[in-house]
């Protein structure tokens, strides 16, 4: 593994046969912490859109989750 520092940035050369899904992950979770910065969301804008997904959520599974208990009974 390699650390490369330019100007604002940090390359990090890591062996192809290092690479699996748990790199993967970090790669993810890096690209996230990225989008997230540029964010102007506020908590309260966040928990309105949890709100919102959950609710509507809960109408999509409602008709699956009865028609899964009819199969088991």
């Amino acid at each position: 593994m390699k650390f490369i520092e330019k100007e604002d940035d940090i390359i990090v050369r890591i062996p192809r046969k290092a690479y699996d899904k748990h790199v993967q992950i970090l790669l993810d979770e890096i690209q996230y912490k990225k989008i997230a910065m540029k964010s102007k969301a506020t908590q309260k804008d966040i928990d309105e859109i949890v709100a919102i997904v959950q609710k509507e959520r809960k109408k999509t599974m409602k008709p699956l989750i009865d028609r899964l208990l009819k199969i088991t009974k």
